[in-house]
């Protein structure tokens, strides 16, 4: 195992940040990236759900500097609720990687969780890309940042996300999975809600096989692969979708110390 990976980082205290209304808000910091330079902490945020953050909890959002939430989610989805922080200075971007999320009757209950997440991941870059691009062009601002994104579990789309920025600033694919699969940490508790809660029992959160809560490094080690051998590498394929090389620096100048 890898020297960053043999080291508390993934457990740093500073990692999970407590709050009631969502299960998975996790910072991106202490990871290590191009020359020896680390992620910076409390600049870039991946999560679950916001909208049932309470005006307490808003206000410690807020507390951390926050100026942009990136939704991932579908519209549908965000018709049932998200965040309502305008009055706080955070702007909502919603920028969809799915046209539509999924259906439980069109999903195996049978699937080996690591193909049919890793295939799912691969889908993304195509149907994605938009999305994806515009992302990164907004964490790449610093009039941006701090920011967060987020889906609905913090899992899969959120996932690939995090996976392009890391790679993009240099974290090693090793740690790029290992911070995948600390999701399936929080999964039990919010998928709990997720079934009690009946705005969002109307997503395919619910009454999913249980293959599709998972979180194997597997996926995201074979969606890391997919663009290696697609692509060349990640900015491979950030290229591909339009993202130009100053977006990159921008990228590393702003979220590594």
């Amino acid at each position: 195992m890898s020297e960053i990976n043999s080291s508390p980082v993934f457990d740093h205290p500073d990692r999970h940040v407590g709050f009631r209304g969502a299960f998975n808000f996790r910072d991106l910091g202490g990871y290590r990236g191009h020359g020896g330079k680390s992620v910076k902490w409390r600049t870039l945020f991946r999560a679950d759900a916001l909208h049932r953050l309470d005006e307490v909890e808003l206000d410690e959002l807020a507390a951390l500097g926050m100026r942009s939430v990136l939704d991932l989610r579908t519209a549908t989805e965000v018709d049932h609720g998200r965040i309502e922080a305008d009055h706080l200075g955070i702007l909502h971007l919603h920028f969809p990687v799915l046209g539509q999320a999924w259906e439980p009757k069109d999903l195996d209950p049978d699937a080996d969780a690591g193909d049919v997440l890793g295939s799912l991941y691969i889908e993304m870059l195509t149907v994605g890309a938009p999305a994806l691009a515009n992302s990164l062009r907004t964490i790449a601002s610093i009039e941006s940042l701090p920011a967060v994104f987020h889906c609905a579990a913090g899992k899969d789309r959120t996932g690939v996300l995090a996976a392009m920025v890391l790679s993009l600033v240099g974290v090693d694919e090793e740690t790029i999975v290992g911070d995948y699969a600390l999701t399936g940490i929080a999964m039990d508790s919010l998928v709990e809600r997720l079934k009690q809660d009946s705005p969002e029992a109307l997503t395919a959160m619910n009454d999913q096989p249980s293959a599709y809560l998972a979180t194997p490094p597997e996926a995201m080690t074979m969606f890391l692969a997919h663009v290696n051998s697609t692509y060349g590498s990640m900015t491979g394929y950030v290229n591909h979708i339009g993202i130009e090389s100053d977006v990159i620096d921008s990228l590393q100048a702003n979220l590594l110390d």
